[in-house]
């Protein structure tokens, strides 16, 4: 699991070591001593020590500037909206979008409102990425990052409010701003259409569930049944047209992954001390927010001014979303909870922006924003806001618009402190106090030193009226205003449960999850999680790290299907084929093994898996549904070829085995998709053409036949598609892994805790003006694809024994 580290000459182009720089127009003073202390390990990792808050977020921006200036230039016009000010038209449509989902002058009040050691936070942070982006220019020649020579442009320096815009624009924006109401009522008028209104709404709740009580939960609580979904009675026709036009800037806004739902993203799983061999609690996490070159996640080490972590975080932010401080440990997978609602507005007739609100037409907040655009004239964008929230999407052919709440406006930088201070906490009372300040939608994950493991499900949730339908948009004429939030004693928790461990793989956080966006059924990914967990009472530490590889190489359908595909290839009319395809199902352990020639995967099992499902999906729902909704279930089966999403188990997959299951599905089928016929009928006629397909394609010998091994990309764009590095530099790795962008492991040993940590492809994204790639820029690929991790030093003895470079700056 572990390996030894590696050494690497000094960082080209660090300049001198020491470097001073006074801001005068920084609002918080900052102490006497104005010195950081930068030591840096042997995979480049920074460790930064200062006495102050401003100078310690100094220190850390330094380092950031230094790994990473030109992917955080373009996270910070991503934010902002101004990417085609630097990289032109291809991307100005994104930015319309983005100015259409932010509020920079409520940003600026959060941060002016901030106490004073809160505020030097972000001004130290953006003090000391500027001083880097002098130097960088004052040399142009050794340390500007190539991007920017090829691009023709150059860093910008930053004020306060642009770390927070990084915050908003790439990590709210993306992960925290989903929803499927639009979507579910594009799909309910389409399936009304097509099948009359009755069929078309039963339909319905059998493609879009609001609860299924056999989905596993990552909080424990009883079961609770829940009453089919609600339906909308109060909304007027969405044309497909406008349905296409929110869905489009939705996936602009959001990332192509990401937008038809609940972001797939990130997995973890904690074992108290009954269930570890040393008796010790454990913390393992492994964030999925995206592969790229370079990685979006950075890890740091802080040290004073109350913190004293190692950790890593998305971005960089000033707030650390996964470490340790020697006492706790803490992580966090997104979360399931519903915080954000879209809603119908009613528009008069001739005045497309004026709407119908509190029984009076009133007319829609109106500003304009320039829109820089290179090699063209700058472009003037229209935003308007309801009173819900701003305005994304217009239906003319129905007089309608859509507006988007979410109950983290407005709290963007509370959030954020929240998730800051909670890495100085020392117990779960403490950690907790924290979580109670996070608006957004995540579930955070708990491990101290004396043996405690928790989760708790965090978002500030509305108190919506009791006749709003949660899956389509609310109406706008103030019918259906939220009514205050509910206390944070709403939200589910759990410390130490009786099972002595917790996994998450962004399934239903607890049994009553009531959600627009997510299909959560017993078909789910963190079965391979929790396989491993279950089967050992006690696991050892690489055990614990080896469950990562299990889920990563897991064929996501094939726990649910074998057995019966086995049971159906036993039927007196299957053909010999059909038998000899089973038998080569037996013994296999769901995993997809690469050969040895790196091309395939091992043994026929994954072929013939991958052509049952193909072959079962039109078996089970072709001529069910209409061609238009059928086809997106025959969509992403599996990954393809460096696809970018964390694979889940298909949507087909979940409505085949529901109705397999019939009367004992978790949601009722009130619809027979077996058409009357016996399921082990359709399993076996799924198989036939799955066997008939291979035989045509590689022979006649079921234990020749393999499955191609894709790969997977580790990406030059960010997460909305802006190229943040050079492509030239992108790596990949075969075959694809459904893992982390990062992983972390935690022993909380209260002699020293341990931490295991890797996150490719490396610290560093610097390539300097001559084309040369730093040393750390992808010396932690080789160890992600073989699952080792690398010691983390999290006491200041480990970290001066690890430090290869001292570094003082003076501000």
């Amino acid at each position: 699991m572990l390996t030894s580290p590696r050494r690497f000459p000094s960082r080209l182009g660090l300049g001198l070591l020491t470097t001073s720089l006074l801001l005068a127009a920084c609002a918080t003073t900052p102490p006497a001593d104005r010195s950081v202390t930068i030591k840096r390990d042997h995979y480049g990792t920074p460790h930064i020590y200062a006495d102050s808050t401003y100078g310690l977020f100094y220190g850390y921006a330094y380092a950031v500037a230094t790994d990473r200036l030109y992917q955080m230039e373009i996270a910070k016009r991503s934010g902002w909206g101004t990417v085609a000010e630097v990289l032109g038209p291809d991307f100005l449509e994104l930015d319309k979008v983005t100015h259409t989902n932010i509020d920079p002058d409520s940003i600026r009040q959060q941060l002016a409102a901030l106490s004073n050691e809160d505020r030097a936070m972000f001004e130290g942070y953006a003090a000391g990425f500027t001083q880097r982006v002098r130097e960088v220019k004052a040399q142009p020649d050794t340390l500007m990052p190539k991007e920017f020579l090829d691009k023709g442009f150059e860093p910008t320096e930053w004020q306060p409010e642009d770390i927070a815009m990084v915050w908003v624009g790439l990590i709210l924006n993306r992960f925290f701003a989903g929803t499927a109401e639009v979507a579910n009522l594009n799909l309910l008028e389409t399936l009304k259409a097509d099948q009359g209104a009755e069929r078309g709404e039963q339909l319905y709740k059998q493609l879009r569930w609001l609860n299924d009580p056999t989905a596993p939960t990552i909080i424990p609580q009883p079961e609770v049944k829940t009453a089919l979904a609600d339906l909308p009675r109060h909304l007027q026709a969405l044309s497909s047209q406008a349905a296409q036009d929110y869905l489009h800037k939705q996936a602009l806004a959001l990332g192509p992954t990401v937008a038809a739902g609940t972001p797939t993203a990130s997995n973890a799983w904690l074992l108290g001390p009954a269930k570890t061999t040393h008796g010790h609690a454990v913390l393992y996490n492994g964030p999925q927010q995206g592969w790229y070159t370079p990685s979006i996640t950075y890890s740091v080490g802080l040290h004073g001014a109350g913190y004293d972590l190692t950790g890593s975080t998305a971005v960089a932010l000033p707030a650390i979303l996964f470490g340790t401080n020697g006492q706790i440990a803490w992580g966090s997978t997104v979360g399931s909870l519903d915080t954000n609602d879209v809603y119908q507005l009613r528009l008069k007739e001739g005045d497309p922006h004026r709407y119908w609100y509190n029984n009076a037409w009133r007319p829609m907040e109106h500003k304009q924003v320039r829109i820089k655009v290179r090699g063209q004239d700058d472009v003037m964008l229209d935003v308007y806001r309801a009173a819900q929230g701003y305005v994304s999407s217009w239906d003319q052919k129905n007089n309608t618009a859509y507006a988007n709440r979410r109950s983290w406006e407005g709290r963007e930088i509370e959030t954020l402190l929240g998730w800051a201070h909670a890495a100085k906490a020392r117990n779960w009372e403490e950690f907790m106090a924290q979580a109670a300040r996070v608006s957004a939608s995540i579930t955070w994950f708990y491990a101290d030193t004396k043996n405690n493991i928790g989760a708790a499900a965090l978002g500030l949730l509305p108190q919506r009226p009791a006749r709003q339908a949660i899956q389509f948009p609310a109406a706008g004429d103030g019918s259906m205003e939220w009514q205050g939030f509910l206390s944070f004693d709403h939200n589910p928790k759990i410390l130490n449960p009786q099972q002595a461990y917790i996994a998450s793989w962004n399934n239903k956080a607890y049994s009553a999850l009531l959600a627009d966006n997510s299909n959560f059924s017993y078909v789910d990914r963190v079965q391979e999680l929790l396989a491993p967990l279950q089967a050992k009472q006690r696991l050892s530490d690489e055990e614990i790290w080896g469950i990562d590889s299990l889920g990563a190489r897991s064929d996501l359908n094939a726990r649910y299907f074998v057995p019966f595909i086995q049971e159906a290839a036993q039927l007196p009319h299957a053909s010999a084929l059909a038998r000899q395809a089973a038998e080569q199902l037996k013994g296999w352990d769901y995993k997809l093994h690469v050969s040895n020639d790196g091309k395939h995967y091992e043994g026929s099992a994954p072929a013939i898996m991958q052509a049952w499902m193909h072959a079962a999906v039109p078996v089970f729902l072709q001529g069910r549904l209409p061609d238009s909704i059928y086809k997106t279930y025959t969509q992403n089966l599996y990954p393809a070829m460096d696809d970018p999403r964390s694979a889940q188990p298909a949507a087909a997959a979940k409505l085949i085995w529901n109705a397999i299951q019939g009367p004992a599905a978790g949601v009722p089928q009130t619809i027979d998709f077996l058409q009357g016929r016996p399921a082990p009928e359709l399993v076996l006629e799924a198989l036939e053409k799955a066997v008939v397909h291979l035989q045509k394609l590689q022979g006649a010998q079921p234990a020749q036949w393999r499955a191609p091994a894709v790969s997977m990309l580790f990406a030059a764009r960010n997460a909305i598609g802006v190229p943040w590095s050079d492509p030239a530099y992108e790596h990949r790795v075969t075959p694809y892994l459904n893992t982390g962008s990062a992983h972390f492991q935690y022993v909380m040993d209260p002699s020293g805790v341990r931490m295991c940590s890797i996150m490719p492809p490396g610290q560093s994204g610097f390539i300097n003006p001559k084309g040369q790639a730093d040393p750390h820029y992808s010396d932690q690929l080789d160890m992600f694809a073989s699952f080792k991790c690398k010691r983390d030093a999290i006491s200041a003895s480990d970290i001066d024994s690890a430090s290869e470079t001292t570094q003082t700056l003076h501000y």
